[in-house]
C-alpha cells in the first residue's frame, strides 16, 4: 500500500524520534488525532522590572559530575573502539543476537572486568524483572511477536498507535546502559560511550534498510524500531524457553497440565546448553511453535513452575558473567581507559605474525 505524504512525514518523524532514544527502550504513542486548536491568547498583565540581584547574576559553578550528555552537551573522549556493525561476505550488517547495550560493553574501551564484577548482581536483577514482564504479559508477547508487528500496515495511524501502546508493558523505563549509570556502576563517561556505540550500530542498520529498500524503507525501519524496542524481552523469552525444554515433562507434571497440547510438548524435550542459545535457536523455535499452541494461562503455569524449580527463582541460569576483554583490549594504563587497538591494527599485527611464521618455515 502506498503511503500518503502526510503519513510518510509522521512515520519519518516518529522513526527518527525513536532512533534518538539510546536503546529504543521507550516507545512514544503514535499521533492518532489532530492536535486541539489552541485557545485564544490573553496577555499577562505587565509587571514593573525588578533590580537584578548581583549574587544571582554571577555564573554559578556546576557541582562535580553533573555534566550531561546527548548531542553536543558534552564531548566524549576520542578513544578508538570496535564497532558493533560488522558486515558479512555479502556486505550486509550482521544483526546482533545479544542486547546491543551488553555487546557494547566489550567494545567500550573504558569498561573492564572490575566494572563487570559490580554490575553482575544488577544484570541478574534486571533479567528477573524481564522474566516477570514475560509471565505477566505472555498473551501480549505472543501476539506482538506472532503477526501483529510483521503484519502491521504502517500507513494506518490508528493501528500503529495501538501496537505502540501494546509494546510498553514489555519495555523497561530505562535502557540497560542508563540503569547501570543510575546504579553508579557505569560512570557518565562510560555510559556515554556505551550509548554512542549502541546508537551508531542502530543508525547503520536503519541506514542500510533505507538504502536496500525500493520505497525508502519507512515500513521496514518502523518494524525494526518496534522489534528492537522489545529485543530484551525477546532474548529473555527465548532463554526461558530454552531452559524449559530441558525438563518439560517434569514441568508439565508440576503445573498439573493434562491437555493434549501440553502432552505433545514432551516429544520436543531437549537439553539446551544455555551458553549456546543462539546456536540452538532453530530447535528452540520449533519447540516454541508447539508451546504457543497452549492456552496462554498454561504457558504461564509452565514458566512459573520452571522458575520455582530453580535453586533461586530470581536467578536465571542463562545469565553468565559478561566478558568485556578481547585481543585489542588490555589492562588499564591510566586507571580508567584500557590499552586499545583498532581493528586495522589487529589485522596488521596478525598478518605480520603470519608472514614471520612463513619466513621461519622457509628458513628451515
Amino acid at each position: 500500500m502506498n503511503l500518503t505524504k502526510k503519513n510518510m512525514l509522521i512515520i519519518s518523524g516518529l522513526a527518527l524520534s525513536l532512533a534518538a532514544v539510546p536503546s529504543l527502550a521507550q516507545v512514544a504513542p503514535m499521533p492518532t488525532k489532530p492536535a486541539k486548536q489552541e485557545p485564544n491568547y490573553t496577555p499577562a498583565p505587565k509587571q514593573q522590572p525588578k533590580k537584578a540581584d548581583p549574587a544571582q547574576s554571577q555564573p554559578q559553578p556546576k557541582p562535580d559530575g553533573m555534566q550531561t550528555y546527548g548531542g553536543d552537551a558534552q564531548t566524549l573522549p576520542d578513544i578508538p573502539y570496535l564497532k558493533l556493525a560488522v558486515r558479512n561476505k555479502e556486505g550486509r550488517i550482521q544483526r546482533l543476537h545479544q542486547l546491543p547495550d551488553i555487546a557494547a560493553l566489550r567494545s567500550n574501551p573504558t569498561v573492564g572486568p572490575k566494572t563487570i564484577e559490580y554490575m553482575m548482581p544488577f544484570v541478574y536483577e534486571r533479567r528477573n524483572k524481564f522474566e516477570q514482564k514475560i509471565i505477566n504479559n505472555l498473551d501480549l508477547y505472543w501476539g506482538l511477536t506472532g503477526t501483529l508487528i510483521e503484519g502491521l500496515d504502517m500507513s494506518n495511524m490508528k493501528d500503529l498507535g495501538q501496537v505502540a501502546e501494546m509494546l510498553k508493558p514489555l519495555v523497561d523505563k530505562t535502557t540497560f546502559t542508563q540503569e547501570m549509570v543510575n546504579h553508579g556502576i557505569l560512570s557518565r563517561v562510560q555510559g556515554g560511550l556505551n550509548r554512542k556505540i549502541v546508537n551508531e550500530y542502530k543508525k547503520e542498520i536503519t541506514d542500510e534498510i533505507q538504502v536496500l529498500s525500493d520505497d525508502g524503507g519507512l515500513n521496514d525501519v518502523m518494524r525494526f524500531v518496534m522489534n528492537d524496542s522489545i529485543l530484551e524481552s525477546k532474548i529473555t523469552y527465548n532463554e526461558m524457553i530454552a531452559e524449559a525444554m530441558g525438563n518439560i515433562s517434569e514441568l508439565i507434571e508440576k503445573a498439573g497440565l493434562t491437555s493434549k497440547e501440553a502432552q505433545a510438548l514432551v516429544a520436543y524435550q531437549q537439553e539446551i546448553d544455555l551458553t549456546k542459545v543462539v546456536e540452538n535457536i532453530k530447535a528452540i523455535h520449533v519447540f516454541d511453535a508447539e508451546f504457543r499452541k497452549l492456552p496462554f494461562m498454561d504457558g504461564i503455569a509452565i514458566l512459573e513452575a520452571m522458575r520455582e524449580m530453580r535453586e533461586n527463582p530470581e536467578l536465571s541460569p542463562a545469565i553468565h558473567t559478561i566478558n568485556v576483554l578481547h585481543a585489542g583490549k588490555t589492562a588499564p594504563k591510566d586507571g580508567m581507559t584500557f590499552g586499545y587497538k583498532t581493528q586495522d591494527e589487529l589485522i596488521a599485527e596478525r598478518e605480520a605474525k603470519q608472514k614471520k611464521k612463513q619466513e621461519l618455515k622457509q628458513d628451515d
